[in-house]
């Protein structure tokens, strides 16, 4: 289903990518979307565990964020023309550099060090080992690339049963009723707007785009995320998107009684957007204290992320502090 809603936005669902998103989280375990686990079984996961051990492992041994790193390489692909087969190509016809590079989010002069030799590898791997808990992931990653994502496209095509064909197709309405919504909002607003509004923050990367992609998702592993380049892609979990999270709003709620952690809120609430280098000297903070900090705020659904190269950007996630002080006045009021 696509439908191409003006001079320059698109609505597009398909399928196929379900299955891919169903691997993520199958994988990677973020734990947020229940209706994945509906599908697919403990049972039919063990066996799947059983065939893909490597796979398993490698992805269970990485942080999880890297999971939706998989659809970077939708930034230079027709996305319009979307199957899992094509995409899988795609990303084979690809030197091992520029994927490394898109997956990790390095530049590519970092990679070819990294590929340069064992003891860049080692040095890599200790500098970054709270996103790669094994030496075994670095090697996989960079010496058996092309075996990674082989692996990865068998498993995702073994997700395309019956039963999760039938599933999705239990949720039709959902996805017109979303294509409604944003086709009205879209002659209200502007499409970069109406992405601010749909996420909840305020982007530091405002474009311009040439096109946007509002994408909605049943087997979505996370509420929202956006890729972007010369155009901005936005897929967004099609039911559970601004239902409330009570495990989140605990969360939440114990962020915000650190008193750190508070003020750093209070500041990305008048500032919109800041690095972790501005936060610490408008907090009179470590640079390492900071990012101790916005881990947790993260983690919680407090803040939103945003890479900009090296640099990550933070600001407030309006949804989920909306969340919050409705459940608390609900509860108490």
């Amino acid at each position: 289903m696509q439908e191409k809603l003006g001079e320059n936005t698109f609505f597009i669902y398909k399928k196929d990518m379900e299955f891919l998103l169903a691997a993520i989280e199958l994988l990677c375990n973020y734990g947020v979307n229940s209706k994945i686990r509906e599908v697919y079984t403990e049972e039919f996961l063990e066996q799947q565990k059983e065939k893909y051990p490597l796979l398993f492992e490698l992805f269970g041994n990485i942080d999880k964020n890297y999971g939706v790193e998989l659809f970077e390489f939708l930034l230079d692909y027709e996305l319009t023309e979307f199957t899992m087969e094509s995409y899988f190509q795609h990303i084979k016809s690809l030197s091992k550099e520029v994927i490394l590079s898109r997956f990790l989010q390095l530049p590519m002069d970092v990679i070819e060090k990294i590929m340069s030799s064992e003891s860049e590898r080692i040095s890599f791997y200790q500098k970054n080992r709270t996103c790669f808990q094994s030496y075994f992931v670095v090697e996989a990653l960079f010496l058996k690339t092309e075996w990674v994502f082989e692996s990865l496209e068998s498993f995702v095509s073994e997700l395309r049963t019956d039963g999760a064909e039938c599933f999705l197709e239990g949720y039709v309405r959902e996805i017109e009723t979303w294509r409604k919504k944003i086709q009205e909002a879209l002659t209200k607003e502007e499409p970069l707007a109406y992405s601010e509004r749909l996420m909840g923050k305020t982007f530091h990367n405002r474009g311009p785009f040439q096109v946007f992609y509002f994408m909605p998702a049943v087997f979505m592993p996370i509420k929202c995320c956006r890729w972007f380049e010369e155009h901005q892609i936005l897929i967004f979990d099609a039911i559970r998107f601004g239902q409330q999270d009570n495990r989140m709003i605990a969360d939440a709620l114990k962020m915000l009684s650190d008193k750190t952690r508070y003020q750093i809120l209070v500041l990305l609430k008048e500032k919109k957007s800041m690095n972790g280098i501005e936060i610490a000297e408008q907090m009179k903070l470590a640079p390492s204290t900071v990012s101790h900090h916005m881990t947790h705020l993260k983690n919680s659904g407090l803040v939103h992320e945003e890479p900009a190269g090296n640099t990550k950007y933070y600001s407030i996630n309006i949804h989920c502090m909306k969340n919050c002080i409705e459940t608390l006045e609900k509860t108490f009021l």
